[in-house]
């Protein structure tokens, strides 16, 4: 069989790793279009601050894919009007697990992302901070980033923490926070598009993960149940004690600890008993013990009966495994 010739533009257009989770901000398990009252996710991975602490009237994000370029970008908002200033920094943010970047202390690592803003500057700022086996911090970098033209950005950091010690690899290593360059006076509007963090100080060519591959990595920190379907099934379980019931569900993935549960809506146990979802039991994290409640009094739990978990009495219903760091 013949061999297939590698160009010589593909031989020196190395591609490294990315470490950031989710970098062009395709996965949105929490849905398109998410308004932040606090520091809170939007797509996955990345946390917004919110109207509380950057002020205006609303912060806003979703994503909106470029028609020019096809490039998928972040677009964060925060509608403000001349009696009400943006009062602080508008950021985004990343927390990267200490396991992702074993291996990496004392090494140079690179950051790159492409910027845009509606009335700021067209500059950004950069801020990468690392974490020890006390979660103490240290400023790996705090400044404008190096221009590379058409609106990209970089900046190259040397992997360190404040006494030398690691984190546990299931806890923080890392920060990487992106905002707009004007403290008191943000703009009303910017874009992110295409983040890559990397070992060595050369940005090398960014490559987007297949999407499957980027919502396992995502399911890892984060998992919301399907929601707008008129039958989910969730798992079986026993009647313990009066009206309550534990129901196994088996997540997609590997959760990164033993996740914190919350739901939304009304869910209903085979059809004929609405309950609520009130807490979860961690049997491993892998899979996961649900325990709900009847609310109604259509008929008495029976203990050693088996039920089904469905949102069929809400089709928005949903179920939130959280795990993030």
């Amino acid at each position: 069989m013949a061999l297939t010739k590698v160009s010589n533009s593909m031989l020196v257009q190395p591609v490294n790793h990315n470490i950031l989770i989710n970098p062009s901000f395709t996965v949105k398990q929490r849905g398109d279009v998410v308004e932040h009252d606090e520091a809170s996710y939007g797509p996955d991975r990345w946390r917004i601050r919110g109207l509380n602490s950057v002020g205006g009237t609303k912060v806003e994000s979703n994503t909106a894919v470029d028609p020019t370029t096809g490039i998928n970008k972040l677009v964060v908002k925060h509608p403000r009007d001349a009696t009400d200033p943006i009062k602080s920094f508008a950021n985004i943010f990343q927390y990267i697990e200490a396991v992702n970047i074993q291996g990496l202390y004392s090494k140079e690592m690179t950051f790159s992302f492409g910027y845009s803003d509606v009335g700021g500057s067209g500059v950004p700022k950069v801020w990468i901070s690392s974490y020890n086996s006390s979660a103490a911090s240290k400023d790996l970098y705090n400044a404008v980033p190096t221009s590379l033209g058409d609106n990209r950005w970089t900046c190259t950091v040397t992997l360190s923490t404040t006494d030398g010690t690691i984190p546990d690899p299931n806890e923080r290593g890392l920060r990487v926070t992106i905002y707009p360059n004007e403290e008191n006076n943000a703009p009303s509007e910017w874009y992110l598009w295409e983040t890559k963090l990397e070992v060595g100080s050369v940005v090398t060519p960014f490559i987007a993960r297949q999407y499957g591959e980027e919502l396992a990595l995502c399911q890892r920190y984060y998992y919301r149940t399907p929601t707008g379907v008129s039958y989910s099934y969730i798992g079986s379980g026993s009647a313990i004690v009066d009206n309550t019931v534990n129901v196994v569900y088996a997540l997609p993935v590997t959760m990164r600890t033993a996740p914190s549960l919350s739901s939304s809506g009304a869910f209903q146990l085979n059809s004929d008993v609405t309950c609520l979802v009130n807490s979860m039991a961690g049997l491993n994290v892998t899979q996961n013990l649900v325990r709900v409640q009847s609310t109604g009094t259509t008929r008495n739990l029976n203990l050693g009966h088996c039920y089904d978990l469905r949102n069929v009495g809400d089709p928005s219903a949903y179920i939130d495994f959280d795990a993030e760091l």
